[in-house]
């Protein structure tokens, strides 16, 4: 897998899980409001840990990291010939 593949797929990782949590916490404000607009509602919000709750947030954020540390230590294999700036 080269470098940039890496990068993309814990790119997409990483996003995948901010895209999750900032869901549940959406999800978690219009339940809110909805307990708002019966009458009967606690002060703010019962705030649930997506980290404990939801292991898809979880996993992918854990996920991502190897992809990142990987695409770190790859090394490039150039010919001296193609990389002029090399002496």
């Amino acid at each position: 897998m080269s470098r940039f593949n890496q990068l993309v797929a814990g790119g997409i990782l990483l996003f995948l899980s901010g895209l999750l949590y900032t869901l549940e916490r959406i999800a978690l404000y219009i339940r809110w409001y909805a307990e708002i607009s019966t009458g009967s509602w606690l002060e703010k919000p019962t705030f649930v840990d997506p980290f404990l709750q939801d292991w898809f947030v979880t996993l992918f954020l854990f996920a991502a990291i190897p992809f990142f540390l990987a695409a770190m230590n790859v090394t490039q294999k150039t010919s001296p010939s193609e990389n002029p700036t090399d002496s």
